[in-house]
């Protein structure tokens, strides 16, 4: 029998929800809409499908191994210099390949509750020990974060703003964390997904101070706002010294070729990802108030999803809902069993959500 790390054998794998169409079979139903995985309803720029029309051309050439011009260009937009940039297959596989390079068997990694499930994994994988802390009123407790650290301690890593609760730390918190990591040697990973989406007055951009911390990671995505999950690109921001380790750890032409040339054009047209945000903002402001009419609160989300607490398990609430055609996320694997997780889609497929919601609230057996 083939011999596995017991580490590998102790991990839970990350589980995604099952393909659209193949729902649709099972259940025998149609025009279902997905509202689970937090992608972009409307899609992604004319500029980015232009772009990825003309590179599928050289589709039998390999891709820009060190994605040159991507990097170019994601360190004009970011006001740094390219040797401060890394780019990967989706921000996950960035955030890997960031941890994996710092971390070994001894060291371990402290985030929150309710933080993005793959931290866990990335730790795990590596042999290292995962430090959660505990969240107040579903928000990261800075201070708690800073109080499980030691001395073996390598890497702090937060979402900001959050997935799946859609809650943020406040800037003068994180650089309070920050300055602690800074002092005791520790690597702090800024994870900003969603930080485009972000309304809190109290919130801002690590990026802001970047240069000032050379232990500061900031990694953000193209799969959000710019609507090119299904590219998987990614990318993070740090200082040259991570980068050139972490570069010994990634592989050669992991990022594809229509990857590359989508994610410039996408950031080029800065007018589309304004759009999208208003509109996640309008249908994120319907959403809440009809969600309050039915009797079910939320939590404030600075993302493109809220977190909605249902009267009964959420995956109950989950299957029916499927019945009816909207496919939302059930949070159980979080420790979150009455909530659910709800994208911000087109203003038809909110309207829709929010009749199936209603139908199933006047199910008397939930």
């Amino acid at each position: 029998m083939f011999k596995f790390r017991d580490n590998i054998k102790a991990i839970t794998p990350y589980t995604p929800g099952k393909p659209v169409k193949e729902v649709e079979r099972e259940l025998g139903i149609r025009n279902s809409i997905k509202l689970a995985s937090n992608e972009n309803a409307w899609g992604f720029s004319p500029k980015a499908k232009e772009a990825m029309e003309e590179a599928i051309k050289e589709a039998n050439i390999y891709p820009d191994g060190n994605s040159y011009y991507l990097r170019k260009e994601i360190a004009a937009f970011n006001n740094v210099h390219i040797d401060n940039v890394i780019a990967g297959n989706g921000s996950n596989e960035v955030l890997e390949i960031v941890m994996r390079t710092v971390l070994a068997k001894g060291c371990n990694v402290v985030s929150s509750q309710y933080a993005f499930a793959i931290y866990r994994l990335i730790t795990e994988i590596a042999d290292a020990e995962y430090r959660e802390t505990k969240a107040k009123d579903h928000r990261f407790d800075a201070k708690a974060i800073m109080a499980a650290c030691d001395q073996n301690t390598a890497i702090i890593v937060v979402d900001n703003p959050n997935n799946p609760t859609g809650t943020y730390i406040p800037f003068n918190e994180m650089l309070e964390l920050l300055e602690f990591a800074e002092k005791n040697n520790i690597l702090l990973i800024a994870d900003e997904a969603y930080w485009e989406y972000v309304r809190a007055k109290d919130y801002k951009s690590m990026m802001s101070v970047w240069g000032k911390y050379k232990n500061l990671v900031v990694s953000r995505t193209f799969s959000k706002v710019y609507g090119l999950c299904g590219l998987r690109i990614g990318y993070a921001i740090a200082n040259e010294e991570v980068i050139k380790y972490a570069n010994i750890v990634r592989e050669p032409f992991n990022v594809n070729l229509v990857a590359q040339h989508a994610a410039i054009a996408a950031m080029e047209d800065q007018t589309f990802v304004k759009d999208v945000v208003q509109k996640t903002h309008e249908g994120m402001d319907y959403l809440g108030k009809e969600l309050k009419a039915a009797g079910l609160n939320h939590l404030d989300s600075q993302c493109n999803f809220m977190l909605v607490e249902v009267p009964c398990d959420g995956k109950e609430f989950f299957n029916k809902l499927l019945k009816l055609g909207v496919i939302v996320r059930p949070m159980g694997g979080y420790g979150l069993n009455n909530f659910l997780r709800l994208t911000i889609g087109t203003t038809e497929q909110n309207k829709k959500a929010v009749e199936a919601i209603r139908q199933v609230l006047d199910d008397s057996r939930c």
